[in-house]
């Protein structure tokens, strides 16, 4: 199991999920000095949560350690994904206005919640969300300006990657006033071998998917190999500059597993 540098986790005992956590890390980078992603492991639930904070050191944390607390209780007690992450909105709201943390405090998440073989991704702003099914879909479709600017034609995928306005979110949890919250879905259903990889956008900022789909496809038929392929992962954002916090969850039905 690698080490968790920084970043805030929320961690359960395994459950009887036949799809399973199979790797995940977090490190703080290259630039940053703290660490303001968070992630859930909830096999217990079949509940498995990215958050990627905001607001500086302190604030960002804060906003993504409830949003991970706040969506793992809510769907613990029954509430669907999109409900608990309303929820969790709302909580970085009433944490702002009980002095906790800082005003305009927020954070991306993505979420994928699975039943069976059946599963649900959810997510707010640019934290993604993959498919691995023998080669590589990105399933989440980023709450951004440049992703505004991709799909009008204006920019290339690539030249998104390096323009100014790449940071500029236009989906949030908390935000300034928290009504820019609401949170797409996809669903689907995995076969043995195949796997979701859910990631902040340290990630994808330094890696591109290619690169993602190749070390993905060394790394999918156990939780040995699965957590191999995550540590390269996170090895090679940082070797691309580490420009920002990086956090990586990879689940899967190994090879040999019934759905």
């Amino acid at each position: 199991m690698s080490q968790n540098r920084g970043g805030n986790e929320l961690a359960a005992a395994d459950g009887g999920s036949a799809i399973t956590t199979l790797g995940h890390q977090s490190d703080v980078g290259r630039v940053r000095r703290h660490n303001e992603d968070s992630y859930a492991l909830r096999d217990d639930l079949g509940l498995w949560i990215v958050a990627d904070g905001m607001g500086g050191a302190a604030a960002g944390e804060k906003a993504s350690a409830i949003v991970v607390e706040v969506v793992a209780r809510e769907v613990a007690e029954g509430a669907p994904l999109e409900a608990a992450i309303a929820e969790a909105n709302r909580s970085i709201l009433d944490a702002v206005r009980a002095g906790e943390g800082r005003r305009g405090m927020g954070s991306t998440v993505v979420a994928a919640r699975v039943s069976g073989s059946a599963y649900d991704v959810v997510w707010v702003g640019d934290a993604r969300a993959y498919l691995w099914a023998g080669g590589l879909q990105r399933l989440s479709h980023d709450h951004s300006r440049v992703q505004e600017l991709v799909d009008a034609g204006l920019i290339t995928e690539a030249e998104a990657r390096s323009h100014p306005h790449r940071s500029v979110i236009t989906r949030v949890l908390g935000g300034p006033d928290g009504t820019a919250a609401a949170p797409d879905r996809v669903s689907g259903s995995l076969n043995p071998g195949e796997g979701l990889l859910l990631c902040s956008d340290g990630l994808t900022s330094e890696v591109e998917d290619e690169e993602i789909a190749r070390v993905l496809s060394e790394g999918m038929s156990d939780t040995a190999s699965g957590q191999r392929a995550v540590d390269r992962l996170v090895a090679r954002a940082l070797e691309e500059g580490g420009s920002d916090n990086v956090t990586v969850v990879l689940i899967g039905l190994p090879q040999g597993v019934a759905p």
